[in-house]
């Protein structure tokens, strides 16, 4: 069981890869190590539900709120995860991508690597770095973690014109 949380941990960690920003908000992909080609994004909002998607899959960290729907299976729904959840019952976990693999992509204009420890409170709270300036944040919400990649918006426009 240790071993099988120690591989989860490291599982949950995400890389983002920021390439454009307009008016909608940040575009880019999302890259796991359980998912070989990687997920773009158009907006933050798409990005969150990429997210509590991924998290939902691993089912790691539990979330302490689970969502409702009236209208069938929602995002978080065991039922639309079966295969894996078979997989990881039998001790599986198809890792596809390593963590130096993933280390290799990079935004064009920011990347991120998150690190989600708990879902508490209907959202999350973890750690954000920023890996061209090396820079780690500790978070306590999704919102907060979007604010510390908005954040470095301003920085990153202040890069292009140095180079």
């Amino acid at each position: 069981m240790e071993k099988e949380f120690a591989s989860l941990a490291a599982a949950s960690m995400v890389r983002l890869c920021f390439d454009k920003l307009e008016s909608s908000g940040w575009s880019g992909r999302l890259y796991t190590r359980f998912k070989a080609a990687p997920a773009s994004f158009n907006s933050e909002g798409q990005l969150l539900a990429f997210l509590e998607q991924f998290y939902n899959y691993l089912d790691y960290p539990q979330a302490s709120v689970k969502s409702h729907s009236f209208n069938g299976p929602g995002i978080g729904d065991k039922k639309a995860a079966e295969p894996y959840y078979r997989r990881r019952q039998r001790g599986e976990l198809v890792e596809v991508e390593s963590i130096k693999e993933m280390e290799k992509r990079h935004g064009e204009k920011a990347t991120f690597i998150v690190r989600i420890q708990y879902r508490q409170n209907a959202t999350w709270q973890g750690e954000v770095t920023w890996a061209e300036k090396d820079k780690t944040q500790s978070f306590r919400s999704a919102l907060e973690l979007l604010k510390l990649i908005d954040s470095t918006e301003k920085e990153t426009r202040e890069m292009e014109w140095d180079s």
